[in-house]
């Protein structure tokens, strides 16, 4: 007589599927978990590996400027800006720049002004107090470092910060105080070597070029014959620093 396994394979099956699903596993309450916990380091690193190290080194650089709301002026400007980093959050930082003068080419075209006449008149900003400099002294706080690939053997390291600081800006015979805030990025070409780009907005109380008619001038007037207004501007600067020491 022959067996057929089949039914007996189901049947066994079946009566372990049925002990299995019985089976309860229990725990003792004290062993369950009440709460998470995450580790706490004492000193946390975000960045593991620095190749760029600024704490006590100074930096030395020389860039060009770009006023980006001047109307009446040449908006360019070159300088030279330093940096001592007392560690590698914060750090003081000088800069100068000295503008190129002389009237924009919006300015230009007013020159006669249109339906002024007869007879014509120039506007004549030329002979309106313009910017010649502009120092400043600001603390530098570098919110973020770190690195990023743009090839497989490569790797530039960046560093992003901001910038709070106060000055004067050479306005025509005048110096006038100016307060600064802003931010930059530098992008570091090796451990000595980075490009820099700056992004400033300036406040200062200086004179309204449109408050004086300057169609009868022939000869540069003082700061001081201008209305004076609260100003707004704006400092966009590109340039390449050099680390020293460390």
């Amino acid at each position: 007589m022959k067996l057929n396994p089949l039914p007996i394979c189901l049947l066994v099956a079946s009566v372990w599927s049925a002990s299995a699903r019985a089976a309860v596993i229990q725990f003792p309450d004290e062993e369950l978990s009440t709460e998470s916990v995450l580790p706490v380091f004492d000193q946390p690193q975000s960045v593991k590996l620095r190749n760029v190290v600024t704490n006590g080194r100074f930096e030395l650089g020389a860039l060009g400027g770009y006023s980006l709301v001047e109307a009446f002026f040449q908006p360019y400007s070159v300088g030279l800006t330093s940096t001592f980093h007392f560690t590698e959050e914060h750090g003081f930082n000088l800069l100068f720049v000295g503008y190129l003068g002389g009237s924009s080419s919006y300015a230009t075209q007013l020159n006669p002004i249109p339906n002024s006449g007869p007879p014509a008149k120039n506007f004549n900003v030329q002979y309106a107090p313009g910017p010649k400099y502009l120092a400043l002294g600001s603390w530098q706080y570098t919110a973020f470092y770190g690195k990023f690939s743009l090839a497989r053997d490569y790797v530039m390291n960046l560093s992003l910060y901001g910038l709070l600081g106060l000055g004067a800006m050479g306005v025509g015979d005048a110096a006038l105080p100016v307060v600064s805030a802003g931010f930059g990025q530098k992008f570091y070409l090796n451990k000595n070597l980075a490009l820099r780009a700056d992004l400033r907005f300036l406040i200062y109380q200086g004179p309204d070029v449109t408050s004086v008619d300057l169609s009868t001038t022939s000869s540069v007037q003082s700061s001081s014959a201008f209305s004076q207004n609260l100003l707004f501007g704006s400092l966009l600067t590109l340039g390449a620093s050099y680390f020293f020491g460390g």
